[in-house]
């Protein structure tokens, strides 16, 4: 090879040479023609030899990938994992990949209309109106004050479209807000909201679309909660009632340690609710705080910075739903039937959607009623043992509190009545008397009214509970329990239009019947101690053989 180029180096030198002699150059002129030409071809040389050296790197690569992709199949079927199902995963998670890059392209082009729009859209205005030209005096406030005039004009036309997403967010109230990660995105119109879907407006859920994805929005609490909690702000700066919050919390107790402490939080419900309710607090931890400071952590330094304690303070005083799913499907390493937590702008926050809800199920064959509610049972056994240092407990078991997608899949998505038990901070002895429901709406009160402390020491043993309740309100198609008021809650009504639907088990196969109707009272009542466990072990077998049609 080095001979090759020395021979070519002497062919293009004495041809450069010819060429100066027949153009007639003079001595340095044909040093700078024939210099030139050198740097030319090293140029070219190097850009074919790198090019060669990039193929020739990648062929390594994917040589090596290929090695490796099939060494890491090889000890997967050495564990015994199926290879049918290992590489349908495969397929799924690249399929994944592909997808998340074709979204982000495809935003990255919607931002960049968007930006391109609003910029003509300010053209337009300066054209059309020259008194709003941005190089006269006020102009950009005379422009605010049109648009605003425009908004309503539009509330006149549309009355059902005033309350637009933007105002739902009330950004401008931010650090006393749930967050900020999804403001710009939402400013340039990637966040879409039906506002004019009042179907949840009463628990502040707005459906939408964020990029491709089908989304919820969720205010959480109420206006007056809101109201309430601007309010403590200002007192607590020594400031009218309509103070500017977004100022003012950095200047309050509300960012400083001392909120922060068991003590604090167990009575901080006063600050925005009326009443108190079973809820995280009821039984918080330090260990506890601390967990939920990492999910605040932006910047994974240890620390919390003012906006940083602003959100998270916010989110427990409010409604802790943002700090559980925050924590959940943002930092916990292992997948929970929960949505997933995308963000927040303002005083919003925006899940993925779990689907319809799970009233939707009723009508649906057996076999996959039959799925759905193995599905609950093994959620409750996920709740209970899914985590050796903490216990999920949640009692509000409806309809409403659940979804299920297109592919079959439950999720939970009401967190209202959602605790975490610290298993090291809670150790009870274990339950050797049998607990019905009455027991248990007892154990719940004490809870609530927080007359003792170590109520919540008892909370794992009292934790198969749950089964009883997502038999008898989600479950059981008999009798007895379709007449069972809710025992969570504190005015049951017998009459209510949840007693009248139909739960997930109706109409088993006529052969299962008897058996179904015995494993769901053994569900419900417990006649001795371990009984229930017993009874659900047993229906979760005689749902999965079900649920693959093995009856």
């Amino acid at each position: 090879m080095p001979e090759l180029w020395t021979a070519m180096d002497s062919f293009i030198m004495a041809s450069a040479r010819r060429w100066c002699r027949r153009l007639h150059y003079s001595g340095w002129t044909r040093v700078l023609f024939l210099l030139t030409l050198m740097i030319a071809v090293g140029f070219i040389a190097r850009n074919y030899w790198q090019v060669e050296d990039d193929l020739e790197a990648r062929k390594r690569i994917s040589n090596g990938g290929d090695k490796k992709y099939a060494q890491s199949i090889q000890e997967l079927l050495a564990q015994g994992i199926d290879e049918k199902r290992m590489r349908e995963a495969l397929r799924q998670k690249a399929e994944e990949v592909h997808r998340i890059v074709k979204e982000r392209g495809e935003a990255l082009a919607k931002e960049a209309q968007a930006k391109a729009k609003a910029k003509a859209n300010v053209v337009r205005i300066n054209i059309h109106k020259p008194e709003l030209n941005p190089e006269n005096q006020h102009s950009w406030k005379a422009i605010e004050k049109m648009a605003a005039h425009d908004e309503i004009e539009d509330h006149k036309k549309q009355p059902e479209q005033y309350m637009t997403f933007k105002r739902l967010m009330d950004a401008k109230k931010c650090p006393a807000c749930y967050g900020e990660s999804l403001c710009e995105q939402a400013e340039v119109g990637l966040i879409t909201m039906d506002v004019a879907d009042k179907t949840l407006e009463h628990k502040g859920v707005y459906f939408g679309h964020f990029r491709n994805t089908e989304v919820v929005a969720k205010r959480l609490v109420g206006k007056d909660g809101w109201t309430r909690f601007d309010e403590f702000i200002c007192q607590n700066a020594s400031l009218p009632k309509d103070c500017d919050v977004s100022h003012m919390i950095s200047d309050t107790v509300l960012v400083t340690d001392n909120v922060l402490q068991v003590s604090f939080l167990q009575d901080a419900w006063r600050i925005a609710h009326t009443r108190r309710s079973i809820a995280m607090e009821a039984c918080m931890t330090d260990r506890l705080i601390e967990l939920i400071k990492t999910a605040y952590d932006e910047n994974v330094n240890g620390k919390l910075s003012k906006t940083e304690r602003a959100y998270m303070i916010t989110a427990l005083l409010l409604n802790p739903e943002a700090a559980l799913l925050k924590h959940f499907t943002s930092r916990a390493e292992e997948y929970w039937p929960f949505p997933k937590y995308l963000g927040a702008c303002g005083r919003v926050i925006l899940v993925e959607s779990g689907g319809k809800l799970l009233g939707s199920a009723i009508e649906s064959p057996w076999k996959e009623r039959a799925n759905i509610a193995l599905q609950l049972l093994e959620m409750i056994d996920k709740f209970r043992n899914g985590d050796p240092k903490w216990v999920v407990i949640f009692v509000d078991f409806s309809f409403n509190n659940f979804a299920v997608n297109n592919y079959g899949r439950l999720t939970l998505i009401d967190f209202d009545d959602v605790m975490l038990i610290d298993r090291e901070e809670f150790v009870g002895e274990n339950k050797t008397e049998p607990c019905d429901l009455k027991c248990f709406k007892t154990f719940i009160s004490q809870i609530e009214a927080m007359n003792s402390y170590d109520s919540c020491s008892a909370m794992p043993q009292y934790s198969q509970m749950m089964y009883a309740l997502a038999c008898v309100r989600l479950l059981s198609h008999l009798p007895e329990h379709l007449s069972e008021p809710n025992p969570m809650d504190p005015k049951p009504d017998k009459h209510r239009p949840d007693s009248e639907r139909p739960r997930l088990l109706w109409g088993p196969p006529e052969q299962e019947a008897k058996v179904l109707e015995e494993l769901l009272r053994g569900c419900v009542e417990e006649n001795v101690a371990g009984g229930r466990l017993e009874a659900v072990g047993e229906l979760k077998t005689f749902l999965r053989r079900n649920a693959k049609g093995e009856n």
